[in-house]
């Protein structure tokens, strides 16, 4: 069950999936902290344990109820293992039911070289 916590006082928004004792936070975007159990320590599956929205009421009244968009390039610098847990649990539940997960593809703007013809 999702549950949500509000410190208003620091302005932070917890939402919680699950507990774990193994957790690693990974800064999916400035102020969003998705809080992750990778499944190293007892060999299960990797799972999102939480997510941490900082400065959460701020960040509502700049999207002026849009939604916030994060770039996976975020995840660049990360193990490889590391980042491909991370996308396994925010396109799935429950992450993916707070998270709206789209993933988008920038083209390059070089020309591309010219191909051989046979």
């Amino acid at each position: 069950m999702t549950k949500y916590n509000y410190d208003e006082d620091a302005d932070v928004l917890y939402i919680s999936f699950s507990r774990s004792e193994h957790v690693t936070g990974i800064e999916l975007a400035p102020n969003v902290l998705l809080r992750l159990d990778s499944g190293k320590a007892d060999g299960g599956p990797p799972r999102a344990v939480g997510l941490t929205l900082i400065s959460y009421s701020r960040m509502r009244e700049k999207l002026q109820g849009q939604p916030l968009t994060i770039s996976l390039e975020n995840l660049r610098n990360l193990p490889d293992d590391i980042r491909r847990a991370v996308v396994t649990v925010v396109t799935s539940p429950p992450a993916s039911e707070v998270l709206g997960v789209a993933f988008t593809i920038s083209l390059p703007a070089s020309s591309l070289p010219e191909l051989a013809t046979a």
